[in-house]
């Protein structure tokens, strides 16, 4: 009978030494799948007009239209391009963000433009390793259960000093021009030429003129120098206009 125990013993050992280097692969497996997905970064109005909307779903309204320099509504007008910033859910519909806090809905769209990016899929990875993590949580969890007393001390205190750091950092969302006028500037630090000026709704112009509000939707260092991205590929320079809103 004690033999029989250990042949079964044995038998057992051996089945998870064999099993090991399976659940290796399949992790290894996962972590290498990689996708190709292609993402919108130019659109046209398709429709004769269309609403913009706002982050929660809602429109513009005459109250509060869409405001972008002198320019304001409530629609975009057929046949008018928008370059894309990103791309949303908003309660289960589709929708392009195209700066100054203003969304189309993809229906109302087409796409004119695309970029291709490659992200990389753990899901799998995540499922395959939770059984092998469970076997080894149980040997560490004495381990790491003494050392988690002494690291709340520390993080403590590192947290509290960091987000006193974080908390004083506010993100600008609207800018004004303070000088008589400053020029439109390309990602790369270049000018809009006469040839080629910044053009938005039909106004054309090389320059932004003084007491002009523009909504930011990022703040970037080009060459040195800090710009607000004020959308449809147009960036100010700081040292030209005075932040009035941040959050």
């Amino acid at each position: 009978m004690k033999f029989t125990k250990k042949i079964a013993f044995a038998s057992a050992s051996l089945a998870l030494t064999m099993a090991t280097p399976a659940a290796l692969l399949t992790q290894n497996a996962a972590f290498a799948k990689t996708t190709t997905v292609k993402q919108a970064t130019k659109v046209k109005v398709t429709k004769k007009t269309t609403p913009f909307y706002h982050k929660d779903g809602s429109k513009f309204t005459k109250k509060k239209p869409y405001v972008y320099g002198s320019w304001k509504s409530t629609v975009a007008y057929k046949n008018t391009s928008y370059n894309v910033v990103k791309t949303v859910t908003i309660k289960g519909a589709k929708y392009y963000y195209i700066g100054n806090d203003a969304y189309l809905k993809t229906s109302d769209v087409k796409v004119t433009a695309t970029k291709t990016v490659k992200s990389s899929s753990t899901s799998s990875a995540k499922k395959a390793s939770t059984s092998s993590s469970k076997t080894t949580s149980k040997k560490t969890s004495s381990t790491s259960s003494s050392s988690k007393s002494s690291s709340k001390k520390t993080s403590s205190t590192s947290s509290s000093s960091t987000s006193k750091k974080t908390s004083s950092k506010k993100t600008v969302t609207q800018i004004q021009v303070t000088k008589k006028s400053t020029p439109f500037y390309h990602k790369d630090g270049s000018k809009f030429t006469k040839k080629s000026p910044y053009v938005y709704q039909g106004w054309k112009s090389t320059v932004a003129y003084k007491g002009t509000k523009y909504k930011v939707s990022k703040t970037i260092t080009i060459k040195g120098s800090k710009y607000y991205y004020i959308g449809n590929s147009a960036y100010l320079k700081a040292s030209a206009v005075k932040v009035i809103a941040s959050k």
